[in-house]
């Protein structure tokens, strides 16, 4: 097979689509070919590279702080409304 062409069999993408590695099924074939062939058959075409060492360090860093922040923005919305809801059945309460 060719170097080229990773040795993975599969691998996940971030939405939970999982992808077969058409090279492991067809041997050492022409990247073109293998697109065109995979079009006529049912499913997502995906196509990538590998990242160096330092790439995917700073990819994961990326997604470690946005994924920090969409779970302090989520927190902070429960927070708020606890404590909305916390006034509210007190001023119900005060009645």
């Amino acid at each position: 097979m060719n170097r080229r062409v990773a040795q993975a069999p599969f691998a996940v993408g971030s939405d939970g689509t999982v992808f077969v590695n058409l090279a492991h099924v067809r041997g050492d074939v022409a990247v073109v070919k293998l697109i065109r062939e995979t079009r006529r058959m049912d499913g997502v075409l995906f196509l990538g590279m590998s990242v160096s060492w330092s790439e995917k360090d700073a990819l994961f860093q990326a997604i470690d702080n946005a994924g920090a922040e969409a779970v302090a923005m989520m927190v902070g919305l429960r927070l708020r409304e606890t404590k909305q809801r916390g006034r509210r059945s007190w001023s119900r309460g005060a009645r």
